[in-house]
């Protein structure tokens, strides 16, 4: 393919780039900031994918795609040759901020979008959410356009917004609740999952230093259904998925959940997080009762963080995969244990939650 990726140098954006390149394709990789374009390119140096003949840097921004085109074409003939965009560029706020994210990146940058390929057609393919669906306490959701819901976050209605300009139009990917690397713990957007995780973290920290407190009976309530689930997905597994079903025609404007068949639920998760920080007394209680904040500020650490993702973690449902599973029998699923959320947190916290330099 002659393909040109939005959000190149985000987290999923990398191992998009390294798989396109890897899998043979040329790129037009939009990019925005001189920093984050040298660290993807270290990171593709790394697998031996830089530089490379096929990969070609634009830079410019996602809500003005249709105008700056014309001018990209000037300056990089070659540019001519696209016949696919794959739309990763996204905006990962949870909650709205006063420059407009995460609607401005979200739902603007689809719009540029189309006004683009009513001028210059191309096939799209579009990266989004599998929390499209909104809140939705049981049941299953399959790979369909889904009606307006009650949304957990900005973020999502954003997404879902962005899904409506382009169903039956484009290839819809909606991935779960994006992890590191399988193989490596390597992440470089320690948001989703990674909060309560944090939580864990500093919890333990604090404790070091404050040997009063019983460790193991901390008497903190958490108004959260044990058996729900949160759908943990690495990105190797969703980038390798996304490039795999974008190459085939066949697949070409249809929705696909890239999730996973067997999600860890809160009361598993809560068991491996409170192993791996020598944690106790946490306590599940029902989501409708009410709890108040409590006073002792080392106990608010755990309250403070499970309450930006409480949401998420009353909201329960099952993805049906039947579109992926058809599409991509022989690509295995990592498996979701502990050997692989420590992993992911040994990486997590040696890079200070993303704050480390360099």
């Amino acid at each position: 393919m002659n393909i040109f990726l939005t959000g190149a140098t985000g987290f999923l954006g990398e191992y998009l780039l390294q798989q396109l390149l890897a899998r043979g394709h040329r790129v037009w990789a939009l990019y925005r900031n001189e920093a984050k374009k040298e660290k993807t390119e270290q990171f593709l140096a790394r697998q031996d994918l830089f530089p490379h003949p096929g990969l070609n840097w634009v830079k410019g921004d996602v809500i003005a795609l249709d105008q700056s085109w014309p001018l990209w074409e000037k300056e990089l003939p070659s540019l001519e040759k696209v016949n696919h965009i794959l739309h990763n560029a996204a905006s990962l706020r949870f909650k709205s901020n006063a420059e407009g994210e995460p609607r401005r990146t979200n739902l603007e940058g689809s719009k540029a979008l189309w006004r683009l390929t009513r001028q210059r057609p191309m096939q799209v393919h579009l990266i989004s959410t599998a929390y499209v669906c909104g809140l939705i306490p049981e049941g299953t959701l399959y790979e369909v356009n889904h009606p307006r819901g009650q949304f957990a976050s900005a973020y999502d209605e954003s997404k879902w917004e962005a899904e409506q300009i382009w169903t039956g139009q484009a290839t819809i990917l909606r991935p779960g609740v994006i992890v590191g690397d399988s193989r490596t713990g390597r992440c470089s957007s320690f948001t989703g999952w990674y909060i309560i995780a944090k939580g864990g973290y500093l919890m333990d920290q604090f404790l070091k230093a404050a040997p009063e407190y019983d460790r193991q009976d901390l008497q903190i309530q958490v108004p959260m259904n044990p058996q729900a689930t949160l759908n943990l997905i690495p990105v190797d597994y969703v980038a390798e998925a996304v490039v795999r079903l974008i190459e085939n025609p066949a697949h070409f404007n249809r929705i696909f959940h890239l999730t996973h068949p067997q999600p860890p639920t809160h009361e598993w998760s809560h068991q491996v997080l409170c192993r791996r920080f020598q944690l106790g007394g946490i306590r599940f209680v029902d989501p409708g009762q009410t709890v108040s904040k409590p006073n002792d500020p080392i106990k608010q650490m755990i309250w403070d963080q499970v309450h930006r993702m409480y949401a998420y973690f009353n909201n329960n449902p099952a993805f049906d995969r039947r579109h992926t599973d058809q599409a991509l029998p022989d690509l295995p699923l990592p498996t979701i244990n502990e050997t692989l959320i420590n992993k992911l947190l040994d990486y997590a916290i040696a890079q200070d939650w993303g704050q480390k330099k360099g």
